[in-house]
């Protein structure tokens, strides 16, 4: 029978090493204080009831925490099926505009202003092309996510963007697309290039290799276009709100080393296996603990929060289309736990035994007690 392996067991067993050479943020220490006490009886147990044959079970409280590969999920199909209401009967384009690694280095100081400079300047990089194309001359919608991972867990930092194939002019019409790409990727990635350099000056950010980064070209990578709704809920539920390591590709952890399965998508998608040393598979996995309060997800355009329910009614109207909820097995209606015992009921949460007090530890490696 295969081991499963949790990052919170790589966690209890290495983290005092690590920090023998590395010092914590506090944010980091909270998270990895968070993912180590996930669905154990430190943060409480939940009290569940069969409706039909009264069997009781008891069941640890999870952390919450979205950097936790244990958590989320329920939340996750809960945001899936939001935005499937929200899924246009139009194409749908993913770009992918990918931060030089010449900057990484402004993560580690300037997590939050390099963040913001990014989405800013990527979504006035497309605004613009929405406005002066001849063929569409109105305003985009997108949906932007943020990943900071490759698929060995080294930084790399670049936002996903899922735009619905369209815009909406300044009189209300919809102009619809009807190319397979939405936009030559060679000069977008110019005009990105140069909105993202002003952006960093205007946080006040140092740039790092200036002059080479000018003369290099930026990666903006395109997909053809995505022209069936399920697919586009695909997309939203694989890269909205993935974790940067699914605990099913952890193979192996010893007493030195984590092995794990990565995609290598420069030798044509082959799967292969690497390992790390303890301290390097924790050092990789900190450097994505995002800032407190900063948001990976975000809306612009017509889709942004302020006018994306008026908005969406205006374009289904012209589309004379329905507004639909899509039936797809990546979301579930009821999350219901049928009973182990007598497979015919299903559980009920009775209440929740919360533990006298939980013990934190701050980022210098001290305890702080909570109440609970």
């Amino acid at each position: 029978m295969a081991t499963s392996y949790h990052l919170s067991d790589i966690l209890q067993q290495h983290l005092a090493h690590y920090q023998q050479q590395h010092k914590l943020t506090e944010q980091q220490a909270l998270v990895c204080q968070h993912i180590q006490q996930c669905r154990t009886q430190t943060l409480g147990m939940q009290h569940w009831r069969c409706d039909t044959c009264q069997y009781e079970q008891q069941v640890c409280c999870s952390c919450g925490d979205r950097h936790c590969p244990r958590c989320q999920g329920r939340q996750t199909q809960a945001w899936i099926a939001t935005q499937q209401a929200q899924v246009l009967p139009c194409r749908y384009f993913h770009l992918v505009f990918t931060l030089p690694h010449e900057l990484n280095i402004l993560a580690h100081y300037a997590a939050k202003p390099l963040y913001s400079a990014l989405f800013e300047s990527v979504w006035q990089t497309l605004a613009q092309f929405g406005m002066k194309r001849k063929h569409l001359q109105g305003q985009l919608g997108c949906t932007m996510v943020l990943h900071t991972w490759g698929q060995t867990l080294s930084q790399h930092i670049h936002l996903h963007c899922l735009i619905p194939g369209g815009v909406v002019t300044s009189a209300g019409d919809w102009h619809g697309v009807k190319t397979d790409y939405l936009f030559p990727v060679k000069a977008l990635s110019t005009v990105y290039r140069a909105k993202l350099l002003r952006a960093l000056r205007q946080h006040e950010l140092a740039i790092p290799a200036a002059e080479t980064l000018m003369a290099k070209p930026w990666c903006v990578y395109s997909k053809a276009c995505l022209s069936r709704a399920e697919t586009v809920v695909e997309y939203l539920g694989r890269y909205t709100r993935k974790g940067m390591l699914h605990e099913s590709r952890i193979a192996e952890v010893t007493a030195d080393h984590v092995r794990f399965n990565y995609k290598d998508y420069r030798d044509g998608q082959q799967h292969k296996q690497m390992w790390l040393s303890c301290d390097e598979f924790i050092r990789r996995y900190l450097l994505h603990v995002l800032p407190k309060g900063l948001m990976r997800v975000r809306h612009f355009g017509f889709l942004a929060n302020a006018c994306r329910r008026k908005k969406l009614a205006l374009i289904l109207r012209q589309l004379r289309k329905p507004q639909v909820v899509l039936a797809s097995p990546l979301v579930k209606k009821d999350c219901l736990w049928s009973c182990p015992q007598c497979q015919l009921g299903h559980l009920q949460f009775i209440g929740l035994i919360r533990p006298q007090s939980v013990v934190m530890i701050n980022s210098q490696g001290q305890p702080v007690r909570m109440s609970g």
